[in-house]
């Protein structure tokens, strides 16, 4: 083997990783593309959303056909992990259908007001097999109320720890706001103020 038949094949070995690790970032469609069939809740639509915002912000959601959805944030976007999974119930998924279809995603995709404060990056389908791929710049009202209806969704992750909290009684409450009313300037909460 001569030298330039092995620098071809370490660059051909290159491309080819560097076209695996793109593909893995943001997925096959045919991985997770489904129309759910009749009882979809989105009406077939599947939906991969990426988000950039303001902090190096990042926020993939992952809506498929079938009702899953999956949430990725932070460092699990760059890492390819969906940290969370849940359901999309079919008033959800109907007006996830009625925002992409009132933002002609699949006719004349939303590209933004050119705001740098977020950028998202968008992939869907529909239950038709039509393909939408598009990138918007700042404020595209659709794609905002698709975020906000599966990044509610999404937040239901952390339901189980706040349900785990106790709840404030009203008598602890009335303890803590005494304990501050008696807290004297010096800091000894022992001790009351002598000008009173």
């Amino acid at each position: 083997m001569t030298t330039d038949s092995i620098m071809r094949s370490v660059r051909s070995l290159i491309l080819l990783t560097c076209l695996a690790s793109m593909s893995s970032l943001w997925g096959c469609a045919s991985n997770w593309v489904s129309t759910g069939g009749p009882d979809s809740p989105t009406g077939g639509l599947s939906i991969e959303l990426l988000m950039e915002g303001k902090a190096q912000q990042m926020v993939r959601l992952q809506l498929s056909g079938d009702g899953l959805l999956k949430y990725a944030g932070g460092r699990d976007v760059a890492n390819n992990v969906y940290s969370w999974e849940g359901r999309v119930d079919r008033a959800d998924g109907q007006a996830i259908a009625a925002a992409v279809r009132s933002g002609q995603w699949f006719v004349d995709p939303p590209s933004g007001d050119g705001n740098e404060t977020h950028t998202w990056w968008i992939k869907a389908w529909d239950a038709q097999g039509r393909h939408a791929n598009f990138t918007v710049y700042g404020d595209a009202k659709s794609v905002q109320t698709v975020y906000d209806i599966l990044n509610k969704i999404a937040s239901s992750r952390f339901s189980s720890y706040l349900d785990a909290l106790p709840e404030p009684s009203l008598d602890r409450q009335l303890k803590r706001e005494s304990a501050v009313e008696n807290a004297s300037p010096s800091g000894d909460p022992g001790s009351k103020d002598s000008n009173e």
